[in-house]
């Protein structure tokens, strides 16, 4: 049989029936120890397309041996109902009608079902917007594409995971099926985006300019043992452009003992000490210190613990680990699994897809430790869709997030916002993309609608002729040490004299990110001494202001408030003052370490939104711990 080619090699040994004829359900495989095929999975897990669209579906093996095996072209595949939508014995699905089918997939007995959505997103198509438009990338770095489609009703849609993308020359760069750009070499290449015959492209100019210097972040990083946490690597080219690198960099670790470096930039920590985490690529490199302390991962609390949701919908999964020494830290970079792939499918970020009705155990790992959730997929329909906010209003050249909660007919709700299709019937006054994220574009009206299958909701957007005239940035001017970080927020002012505190849609800037690079979320990492310009820009607006790195050393640590008294089921924030060797002073409370000698009294969480803020659990005293690169402060916190 050519149930899984992997078996070809044992072809000359035994016939296919007979090495499988044996405990064939064995986990350790049949009889005379081949594998056996524990499950398949069938990918993508959900999908919508428009009517005449065609979607290629995939099937892989999970055999006993732990090893895996695409038997695409071997499954039988069929569909609920093939007057929405047939499936090739190819894995091809072709749309015929608008509805919802499942696509189901067998092999050897085991079988794993996707979710199809068929909308009129293709027969009303009457032309392609491809975003960004003639740009310009550095070699070795990605850009996403995103692809707009306008209807014959005016009304516009995100439809990137629609689109057929492509690149004229994949030598120059590739193009992914969401629209992701790998540039490859330098040249020109055309990226098109095509639906239902209506096309358009887009030059893409690659570059080669000259790397002038290499940043790692994050820096100053300290940490317990046992967690993983992904590095990256900026260059800085000398036409002054910067960009993450994707490809190319030589990751080490200075000392393996302590931390270990992925090809990927990922790092996990393993023994208490000090190591540098080096990025390497031609004669250029930089490191970062990453200090471990002896905080030991003892196990994973996964949230939410216990939750339902509707086959074809989906629900992030989060995963926070505590420690020995009483800390807590969400944690990145798991390994994420479902005991039941037919009933759920999650992806190494956590987001897990109901398939078909059952219940599955989700597990998240980091190396010997994990923790659980239960997960139950229901075969309740969707009712009704609500969007919020409900009649809202923007200025010019802002964003606003809508959300969309959908009702099932089994009166539960659940948050849709990651799975309905997003349309705006007026692409002249706001468009909006797949995420629910509306932009505004000029004064006037237009209806945000969001739909699943069959079913819709809908809310008023106004557009204001107020416009974005100016971004101040804070803290302004500020100073900071190298290897410590700060958080910078963007106010906006508008025509009309209105304000908006922590302005959305913010692009981040550092001038010289080789001294001090900036994240998308404001927090700047100081890299090494000198004086940078920190910008802020929305809509063509741009704001700055100039961050100094001092080249002091930290050599204490103060922790305010001083031993005070909080009651049970309270948090009891603190902050960490660091002294450095210049005589400066700084807030450090992101580069801190936080612990807790008593978790049974409270607990420290340790994450840039959360950093110092303790959970108090019972009564008791507990000393607070704060450790920065081996620097160390501490106070007594009393829970009454």
């Amino acid at each position: 049989m050519r149930t899984l080619s992997v078996f070809a090699t044992l072809v000359a040994l035994c016939a296919w029936t007979a090495c499988s004829g044996g405990a064939s359900n064995s986990n350790s495989g049949g009889s005379n120890g081949v594998p056996t095929v524990s499950s398949i999975q069938v990918s993508p897990t959900s999908m919508s397309i428009g009517m005449g669209a065609q979607q290629q579906f995939h099937a892989t093996a999970h055999l006993s041996d732990g090893t895996s095996q695409d038997v695409t072209s071997s499954a039988a595949w069929s569909s609920s109902d093939s007057n929405i939508a047939s499936v090739s014995a190819a894995g091809v699905a072709t749309a015929s009608a608008s509805g919802t089918v499942t696509i189901t997939a067998q092999s050897n007995s085991k079988t794993s079902n996707a979710a199809l959505t068929i909308t009129a997103a293709a027969s009303n198509l009457a032309s392609v917007a491809i975003s960004p438009a003639a740009s310009s990338i550095p070699v070795n770095t990605t850009q996403q594409f995103t692809a707009t489609g306008t209807y014959s009703d005016g009304s516009s849609a995100d439809i990137t995971p629609l689109v057929t993308w492509s690149s004229s020359h994949t030598n120059i760069a590739t193009v992914n099926a969401g629209g992701l750009v790998n540039a490859v070499a330098a040249g020109s290449t055309n990226i098109s985006a095509s639906l239902a015959g209506i096309s358009q492209s887009t030059s893409l100019t690659v570059t080669a300019p000259a790397l002038a210097s290499l940043s790692v972040t994050p820096v100053g990083q300290t940490q317990g043992i046992g967690i993983s946490q992904q590095y990256t690597a900026t260059a800085t080219y000398s036409d002054g452009s910067s960009a993450d690198l994707s490809a190319g960099v030589t990751w080490t670790s200075s000392d393996t003992s302590v931390a270990t470096v992925s090809a990927a930039g990922v790092v996990t920590t393993i023994a208490a000490g000090s190591a540098n985490i080096i990025a390497t690529i031609g004669a250029l490199s930089d490191s970062s210190t990453l200090t471990v302390v002896a905080a030991h991962l003892t196990s994973i609390a996964v949230t939410p613990a216990l939750q339902s949701i509707a086959a074809g919908t989906i629900l992030q999964f989060n995963a926070v680990g505590s420690f020995d020494d009483g800390s807590t830290q969400l944690l990145t970079n798991l390994t994420w699994s479902s005991s039941s792939t037919s009933v759920v499918t999650i992806t190494s970020a956590g987001v897990g897809t109901g398939v078909g009705s059952g219940t599955s155990t989700i597990t998240a790992t980091s190396g010997s430790v994990s923790g659980t959730a239960s997960l139950t997929v229901t075969g309740a329909t969707l009712v009704s869709i609500a969007v919020t906010p409900a009649g809202s209003s923007m200025a010019v050249g802002t964003t606003k997030q809508f959300a969309a909660v959908g009702t099932f007919s089994d009166s539960s709700n659940q948050d849709v916002t990651s799975t309905v299709v997003w349309t705006s019937s007026n692409p002249g006054a706001a468009t909006i993309n797949a995420q629910g994220i509306a932009n505004s574009v000029a004064n006037g009206g237009t209806t945000i609608k969001a739909t699943f299958g069959l079913n819709s909701g809908t809310t008023g957007l106004t557009v204001t002729t107020a416009h974005l005239v100016s971004i101040a940035i804070t803290p302004a001017t500020p100073r900071i040490a190298k290897g410590t970080l700060i958080k910078f927020t963007a106010t906006g002012t508008f025509s009309d004299g209105s304000v908006a505190t922590n302005l959305s849609g913010v692009s981040w800037k550092s001038s010289k990110p080789n001294l001090a690079s900036i994240r998308s979320t404001g927090i700047a990492h100081g890299k090494k001494g000198g004086t940078v310009t920190i910008s802020a820009s929305s809509s063509g607006i741009t704001g700055t202001t100039t961050l100094t790195i001092g080249t002091g050393t930290l050599v204490s640590i103060t922790i305010t408030p001083v031993a005070p008294t909080a009651s049970a089921g309270t948090i009891q924030l603190f902050t960490a003052t660091g002294t450095f060797s210049d005589a400066s002073t700084q807030d450090v409370t992101l580069n801190t370490h936080w612990s807790s000698s008593h978790a049974t009294v409270a607990t420290m969480a340790n994450a840039p939104s959360v950093a110092g803020a303790a959970n108090c659990i019972a009564a008791g005293t507990t000393t607070i711990g704060a450790n920065s690169g081996g620097i160390a402060g501490s106070t007594v916190l009393t829970v009454q």
